[in-house]
């Protein structure tokens, strides 16, 4: 028997060689397959990201530069309006209580500016007309439509909407002030809308009320033009003030005084009486 030698105990061993960790087989090959898959998907998600939506010219950042005015892609952008975006400055053209040019220039249109002034042409020529067969037909005559009125009132009033427009922009510009060429017609082809309820008000039969008509149609579109044109020049050092603003209204009174009386000026006679027939000699 050992006393002093102690006996080894194996089983103590066993249980040590129970606690190390166990060797296992790994498939690397589908572990690289799925780590190789994560990586491919990666690019993949980057190089597919969906493309922001378009945006028509005149909203947003859209690059409006892009197109050349040869392209109608670049007049697109004038015409991104619906016709409540038109009332609504057609009422503020006729009752401004708030700033036309501010609704203007968050989206500038041309639809309003070319369709307003349209539409006041065929309305006077309409109520001309109009007015004019009933005071023929009153005084027992023959009514023959001229139609010489309607090609008046196209160059008329075309002519007013494009020339003012185009002086009032070289002016302002030259003045120093910074305004759009579409901005100064928007502003006198917006002018022509009171125009249109004026028309219509005008086939009655009274000359003192046409000229109420005519008196405020004169005041409504005069304070809506040299409200949004001083709104213009604002943008200078105010030189422009005295030089232009008589010039604006000479111009507006002439256009006025032609509406009078070329389009709401008639007047009615009654149906003139037969002369009394002279009785018959008795025989």
């Amino acid at each position: 028997m050992n006393y002093g030698r102690p006996t080894p105990d194996y089983n103590i061993v066993v249980d040590v060689d129970d606690d190390e960790p166990t060797l296992e087989f790994q498939d690397f090959a589908s572990t690289n397959t799925q780590r190789g898959r994560m990586n491919s998907t990666a690019p993949t998600a980057a190089t597919t990201t969906a493309a922001p939506p378009y945006q028509p010219p005149g909203q947003g950042e859209a690059p409006t530069g892009a197109y050349s005015v040869w392209h109608t892609e670049y007049w697109s952008q004038y015409f991104n309006v619906d016709s409540s975006d038109v009332v609504q400055r057609s009422f503020l053209a006729v009752v401004p209580k708030d700033s036309f040019l501010d609704v203007y220039n968050a989206n500038p249109d041309l639809w309003g500016t070319f369709w307003i002034p349209t539409s006041v042409i065929f309305a006077m020529f309409v109520t001309a007309s109009l007015s004019q067969s009933i005071a023929v037909a009153l005084a027992g005559q023959r009514r023959e439509y001229d139609f010489t009125m309607l090609s008046f009132a196209v160059f008329t009033v075309y002519t007013y909407v494009l020339a003012i427009g185009t002086f009032v922009y070289l002016a302002t510009k030259y003045f120093g002030s910074q305004p759009g060429l579409m901005e100064c017609f928007s502003v006198y082809g917006y002018a022509m809308a009171v125009w249109i309820p004026i028309s219509v008000l005008c086939v009655l039969p009274f000359d003192w009320f046409r000229w109420v008509m005519v008196a405020v149609g004169f005041a409504s579109s005069g304070f809506f033009i040299m409200r949004s044109v001083n709104q213009i020049v604002s943008r200078s050092n105010g030189k422009l003030h005295k030089g232009i603003i008589p010039l604006l209204l000479v111009a507006h009174a002439l256009l006025v005084v032609v509406f009078k009386f070329r389009f709401f000026s008639y007047s009615v006679s009654s149906i003139p009486a037969a002369p009394p027939v002279a009785p018959a000699p008795s025989s």
